[in-house]
């Protein structure tokens, strides 16, 4: 049931515990496991959440690794304590919002190459992996 979900998501929040490392090792595996059942790299969006940041005195993973990660994978980050709702309704928007934003996008591509008479190829530009580093 979670590759269909996967399969048809356009948008992905990554969600993990400041409290827990591993949670956070956790994302690198998950969105390589998106990927791979996307079969893509034209993921629309992925939005990098650290949760519990309410509590701060058991703080494990730093903020920076969050922002690095999510900066890396050209995403948003944020830190919520979402036991107290902070920011989560804001998350799915912006969320929205990038995919209909990268949508409108694709859609105005794909109508200027039928237009003038080429073939749209999504694969053509996707990057390069090699150079992906574990966190």
């Amino acid at each position: 049931m979670r590759d269909v979900y996967m399969k048809n998501g356009q948008g992905f929040v990554l969600v993990y515990s400041i409290t827990a490392q591993s949670t956070y090792n956790n994302l690198i595996d998950l969105r390589d496991t998106i990927l791979k059942i996307k079969d893509t790299f034209d993921v629309r969006k992925f939005f990098v959440l650290g949760n519990k940041c309410d509590l701060e005195d058991e703080h494990v993973v730093g903020k920076g690794f969050g922002k690095a990660l999510a900066h890396y994978w050209n995403s948003t980050f944020l830190e919520t304590p979402a036991k107290q709702r902070i920011n989560v309704n804001e998350i799915f928007f912006d969320l929205v919002r990038q995919i209909n934003k990268l949508t409108a996008v694709t859609k105005d591509k794909k109508t200027k190459n039928k237009n003038s008479g080429q073939t749209s190829n999504p694969n053509s530009s996707a990057p390069d992996r090699t150079n992906d580093v574990d966190i």
